[in-house]
């Protein structure tokens, strides 16, 4: 028998799939007050306000068929400054502006940039005057930085 988290995890991921979306991230708080669910729906294309509101209603909906309620939910994008997560985030959003924070020689360094391309585990980034190779396992963190 499965817990009620691994009921609404199900839930939000099938509410996705419904609608063509892909879950970034999701949070489930089960407190005193109620269940709080924090969801960050993502897609190949912009995801707009209208998206939101159209997965929060199905998400809704479902939760009401499973016979879950009560929930405060929060539904967003993972927003202009979005974290990337693997390299076929770094695929998908080539030509975009980013920020990297690196480890070369045991120190930790940022180049701000635009990513050109990404061959194997290798990103290629340039700044407009010069560009750099990087290689993925080197890197400690990236978003996107329009």
């Amino acid at each position: 028998m499965s817990t009620i988290k691994e009921r609404i995890e199900s839930v939000i991921h099938g509410a996705a799939a419904d609608l063509g979306y892909q879950i970034y991230e999701f949070s489930v708080f089960l407190g005193g007050k109620g269940v709080k669910i924090s969801v960050k729906i993502d897609s190949p294309g912009r995801i707009s306000h209208s998206d939101c509101e159209r997965y929060s209603r199905r998400l809704s909906e479902k939760l009401e068929e499973e016979g879950i309620k009560g929930c405060t939910m929060e539904i967003s994008s993972p927003g202009i400054t979005r974290k990337i997560r693997n390299i076929e985030e770094f695929t998908r959003f080539t030509g975009s502006p980013v920020k990297i924070i690196y480890e070369e020689n045991n120190s930790r360094k940022v180049i701000k940039g635009n990513i050109r391309e990404v061959s194997g585990d290798m990103i290629l980034i340039s700044d407009g005057e010069s560009e750099m190779n990087i290689r993925y396992g080197a890197i400690k963190g990236a978003n996107l930085d329009y």
